[in-house]
């Protein structure tokens, strides 16, 4: 634990700092308030009629004090003493409600931080490593265990200023009963050790919660995504029994983290009752404690316990929140050292020409090769389509063309400049992309278009809605353009969706438009829309169109035919319908396209 623990700490005051400084500053004023009310504690109880003795310990701190008031003009009374310990009370509540404040906004700005930067980081890793990742695991960190992180700092601050007031209260026991209070200490050392294994035993709780919660948050994830599919089939029962296992697992790491807790609280209570019960022996059989000066260390250990108890039990659950840090650092340093390379300084890439695949393979990690050997042209101004059945590979073709993934061997060439992982992110901000699975966020149709171009105005807008054969659909929404469209666009159909899309790739003005078997879905009326609209943008733009179904692709310039990772066949429609033994042909009789 004392790595984890020095690694929070450490990052926690680089990014608190004088927010950190603030909290302590703070915690220290508070202890001294405690300090001045403890200092009033012995001259009070004098002037209360308690005998401690003039020649004690005890007595002579008693007159000390007294002494140094009477130093500053004040006349000792029980009536001033009373005063000066109200006033001492209410500075105390007025620091610790300073010092509660300080910690909580520290806490806030420290979940903050931890936030941004793990969201940061997982923007900025590189698209293989999010395909291979777990999305519910980003959520569950950037949600819960960033809490858990951030109350982790709570819990951290305030086992501190326990200590802090402890620690003062333990100096005025060693001035006034310094072998008593060495007992005490030794005796507080053993109990430590003995609860040293629950502590690490409330870690470990911890660490399984973490793990848990990730697995009820992707189960939450997936079920809620496939609620449809569920009442479909009458899954709702096994889904929830699924889900409730999961949620019981999560409550039982969640009660095992206060059972070992409780349970070392409990060890505690009986450890520090025996203590006492030795210490008290000690006082008075073999230490020749006066009875007055028994009763003042008594009212000091009443006060040193539950402030031990209350460290110890600030402590553990400090420990059974770290694991949420070490889950967020974790991420991180995956994400990070799958981060994508900074952006390239010089000219961007710009596709006058042509975009080229010079002998390109690609394989994803632990799988057969995807790809193989693929030479290929795109003209620029041109329409391409990329033709072949389901898992031949055209969309990691589409994602080598777009950036979003590096060939494992071969080049990506535009107008002849190598399109490589430093030039990727500029290359991106020229392309339009249309996914055959549409996103849109649940917000109005205007925020959805303007999350590709921020600063388009209306003009823009509407002008890519008309490009996209979408300005009539959106006219009769009952918002127009600030309609909320729903949970991914729920509220509109899948045609309206997609043209949408559409719309929102027209407004980046694309050097390059790529559609990812963006009509399939649709009946014939929308793919009709759709496909006139690309008509109309046809010679202005690149546009490189991924499908399986080969009506929609009737109108392309050049079509490449895909099998197997490979191209098998080139050329326009007519070329290709007209090779009696070619496997674009085959394809076209079987979909009903040729005779």
């Amino acid at each position: 634990m004392i790595g984890p623990t020095r690694d929070y700490l450490r990052q926690l005051a680089a990014v608190t700092r004088w927010r950190l400084a603030q909290a302590l500053a703070l915690v220290m004023l508070g202890s001294l308030t405690e300090g001045l009310g403890l200092a009033l504690l012995l001259p009070t109880l004098q002037l209360a009629g308690v005998d401690i003795g003039p020649h004690t310990e005890a007595g002579r701190y008693a007159a000390l004090v007294r002494g140094a008031l009477g130093q500053i003009g004040l006349r000792p009374t029980l009536a001033l003493m009373l005063a000066l310990f109200v006033a001492i009370v209410g500075a105390r509540a007025m620091l610790t409600r300073a010092q509660s404040l300080s910690i909580a906004v520290l806490c806030e700005d420290f979940a903050q931080y931890l936030r941004e930067r793990l969201f940061e980081a997982v923007s900025g890793a590189d698209w293989l490593f999010i395909c291979s990742s777990r999305s519910s695991d980003f959520v569950h960190a950037l949600t819960s265990e960033v809490d858990r992180a951030g109350a982790a700092a709570h819990q951290g601050l305030y086992t501190m200023s326990g200590a802090a007031v402890a620690a003062l209260y333990v100096g005025a026991s060693l001035i006034l009963f310094p072998a008593a209070t060495l007992l005490m200490l030794a005796i507080c050392a053993a109990l430590a050790v003995a609860l040293h294994a629950r502590t690490r035993a409330v870690h470990r709780a911890g660490g399984d919660y973490s793990a848990v919660a990730a697995g009820v948050y992707a189960a939450a994830i997936e079920h809620l995504q496939g609620i449809k599919t569920a009442k479909m089939y009458g899954a709702q029962r096994r889904t929830c029994q699924s889900f409730a296992r999961l949620t019981r697992n999560m409550a039982a790491a969640g009660i095992r983290i206060s059972r070992e807790q409780l349970a070392a609280d409990a060890w505690f209570e009986i450890g520090a009752a025996a203590m006492m019960g030795v210490i008290l022996l000690a006082a008075l059989k073999w230490l020749a404690v006066s009875p007055p000066e028994v009763l003042i260390l008594l009212l000091l250990f009443a006060r040193v316990v539950p402030r031990v108890r209350g460290l110890q039990s600030t402590y553990r659950a400090f420990a059974s929140l770290l694991p949420g840090f070490a889950t967020i650092a974790g991420i991180q340093v995956r994400c990070r050292a799958a981060a994508e390379p900074a952006a390239a300084t010089g000219p961007a890439l710009e596709l006058h020409s042509a975009l080229r695949l010079e002998g390109v393979s690609f394989s994803y990690p632990g799988g057969p090769p995807v790809v193989r050997s693929v030479d290929l042209t795109i003209p620029a101004g041109r329409t391409v389509a990329i033709v072949g059945p389901s898992g031949a590979g055209k969309s990691t073709i589409a994602d080598l063309l777009m950036g979003l993934i590096a060939p494992a061997a071969g080049c990506i060439r535009v107008d002849g400049a190598p399109l490589d992982a430093a030039r990727a992110l500029a290359w991106r901000e020229q392309v339009g992309y249309v996914a055959h699975d549409t996103f849109l966020f649940h917000d109005t149709v205007r925020a959805n278009l303007r999350w590709a171009q921020p600063n388009a105005d209306e003009g823009e807008l509407r002008a890519a809605l008309r490009m996209a054969a979408a300005d009539e659909f959106v006219a009769r929404l009952p918002q127009g353009l600030d309609t909320v469209v729903g949970d991914r666009g729920a509220a509109l159909s899948q045609g309206e969706r997609q043209r949408l899309a559409l719309a929102r790739a027209f407004l980046r003005r694309p050097r390059l438009l790529v559609l990812d078997e963006a009509t399939n879905s649709l009946d014939s009326e929308n793919e009709t829309k759709i496909l006139g609209a690309l008509d109309g943008i046809r010679g202005g733009i690149t546009i490189v169109l991924i499908a399986h179904r080969l009506s929609t692709i009737r109108w392309a310039d050049l079509i490449y035919v895909i099998e197997d990772g490979t191209v098998v066949e080139s050329g326009d429609w007519a070329t290709l319908c007209a090779r009696l033994d070619g496997r674009f042909r085959t394809w076209c009789i079987a979909q009903g396209l040729a005779a």
